[in-house]
């Protein structure tokens, strides 16, 4: 089953799609999907979508959202920002505990780009979380506004207040709030097992980013495993590619999570 959810952060709507098992299952575990810079709860190609169509049928819900200032949200993008998109992570976590039926005992995290950035830091500080799997997670996000950031859009920052990328405007408070993230610190503090997934041919974070966190979260004893899509793009954007990542994602979800199934 699928329904539309409307949840609050920070006094505004918050919208979401949840996908259920069947209620003859019981007490299902429950994934929250964290979706990229730009990004909706549907994700490029409808990634989100198909991934969290594939949780029911092994005995898992879903839960994607648009985080305050994307998709159907409230909020203005332009006021977005790392700290804020962590609150929304933190109150979709929180929605999904609540549900009837969902285990509150067993939530585990995907989050895709920024959206693994943000997912990492939401992993270091709940420990209650069970399984997480990234996909080209950004590690160093100092390094990617040094490349983004020309001098012109630092001239308009400082006309305006806000960058134009592609688009959207991108406020102060994000470019000022990003390079103070530490991904890699946070992931580090996590209990639960990660698997890293990435494709060789990413233009849009570097490959060496997943061996980043690999290094980052063997380095503190975590369980932690790394797959590299041979010829995908940021996006795994060809059936080729995103068929191998939606089923490593569910089978480890599924294994980390405890399915009955």
């Amino acid at each position: 089953m699928e329904k539309p959810v409307v949840f609050q952060c920070g006094g505004q709507q918050v919208v979401g799609m949840l996908h259920l098992p069947d209620r003859r299952s019981g007490r299902a575990p429950a994934v929250v999907f964290l979706h990229g810079f730009t990004g909706h709860k549907a994700e490029a190609h409808q990634l989100f979508v198909k991934c969290a169509r594939g949780l029911p049928p092994q005995g898992m819900a879903g839960l994607r959202f648009d985080f305050r200032g994307s998709g159907d949200s409230g909020g203005d993008f332009s006021r977005m920002t790392i700290a804020g998109e962590l609150r929304d992570a933190q109150a979709a976590v929180h929605f999904a505990r609540q549900l009837r039926a969902v285990d509150p005992a067993r939530i585990g995290v995907v989050g895709m780009s920024m959206g693994g950035l943000v997912a990492s830091l939401l992993l270091g500080g709940d420990p209650r979380i069970r399984a997480a799997v990234l996909w080209c997670p950004v590690a160093h996000p100092d390094g990617l506004l040094k490349t983004r950031m020309t001098p012109e859009s630092r001239r308009a920052l400082a006309r305006h207040g806000v960058v134009d990328y592609g688009g959207y405007a991108v406020g102060r408070a994000f470019i000022e709030d990003l390079p103070r993230q530490r991904p890699l610190e946070a992931i580090a503090r996590t209990r639960a097992p990660v698997l890293l997934i990435q494709g060789d041919n990413d233009d849009t974070v570097p490959v060496g980013s997943s061996r980043d966190y690999e290094q980052a979260l063997r380095k503190a004893g975590r369980f932690v495993r790394r797959e590299i899509i041979a010829g995908a793009d940021h996006t795994f954007s060809s059936l080729a590619w995103e068929q191998p990542v939606f089923q490593l994602t569910v089978d480890w979800l599924r294994q980390h999570l405890k399915c009955s199934r």
